[in-house]
């Protein structure tokens, strides 16, 4: 009898230190979420902070631009500005320094599938006709319709995924007006690259006295229909905000320099970006 008695005491007592088992996990569980949650909000948080500084630091490089009075800069420049008791770098560039994708004529397209996609020549210059022929493309208003988007280029007959994402980064469609020539005083090394047909020793030679004695630059090996040493209109400002965690909050806008009647600014916001990059540890 005393068996039969406790063998549903124990099955009761068993069921209790499972159900406490569970309870425990699933209050882990509960724990490690809020913890998790409450760390995202802290990032968040974090980044939202490094952003408004970076937009401050770049309204007031605009504000110092325009109280300037003098030409815009037609290359690579790098103002210093304060805000909230620190220093901020604001790197600005002149967006000719890119490959215009509205404008560039079918030489520089092809020489840009050239270099930078690998391309043989018969296939640059094929692809390159094709960009030039979906720019024209007219829509149902006679309207030329062009490329609003760097990933418009997806839209052209032959672009593989693999091709576009070897030029993304070398093109742009925020140029507002221009010749369709580059600037090499604001260009990035793989566009030089594309201007000197993949000669990676006079490219790195250019960007070297650029950017350590621009009055000696020697610009003849450049095609002198795809090149022009001018400023635009069209700008880039960027600056960058570090994190608490060692990543980097990275703002760009793109500016139109010219008088915008709603808000009568001198300059106009085309658009603005906004990333993170996280920190590569060193060993990696």
């Amino acid at each position: 009898m005393r068996i039969a008695t406790l063998a549903p005491r124990g099955m009761a007592l068993i069921a209790v230190l499972w159900l406490v088992a569970a309870m425990s996990l699933i209050l882990a569980g509960v724990v490690r979420t809020v913890r998790s949650e409450a760390q995202m909000a802290g990032l968040q948080r974090q980044a939202a902070i490094a952003g408004t500084k970076a937009d401050a630091a770049i309204l007031l490089a605009l504000q110092a631009l325009h109280a300037e009075q003098k030409e815009l800069p037609k290359g690579l420049r790098t103002m210093a500005v304060e805000f909230d008791g620190a220093s901020l770098q604001v790197q600005v560039s002149a967006l000719n320094g890119l490959i215009d994708l509205n404008s560039a004529p079918v030489a520089l397209l092809t020489d840009l599938y050239l270099v930078a996609a690998g391309m043989n020549l018969q296939a640059a210059e094929a692809l390159a006709q094709a960009t030039l022929d979906t720019r024209q493309h007219k829509n149902a208003k006679k309207i030329e319709q062009g490329f609003e988007a760097v990933a418009d280029l997806m839209r052209v007959p032959s672009m593989s995924y693999d091709l576009y994402a070897k030029v993304a980064d070398l093109v742009t469609t925020d140029i507002r007006s221009g010749s369709g020539r580059v600037n090499p005083l604001a260009a990035p090394l793989n566009v030089l690259l594309v201007l000197t047909a993949g000669n990676v020793a006079r490219a790195t030679q250019f960007m070297s006295q650029r950017d350590s004695d621009p009055t000696t630059l020697d610009s003849t090996f450049f095609k002198p229909e795809s090149i022009e040493m001018a400023a635009s209109n069209s700008l880039k400002f960027q600056a960058d905000v570090g994190l608490p965690d060692g990543a980097t909050l990275q703002k760009t806008w793109l500016i139109y320099w010219s008088p915008d009647p709603r808000s009568d600014l001198p300059w106009r916001v085309l658009g603005k970006r906004q990333l993170v990059l996280t920190r590569v540890p060193a060993d990696q």
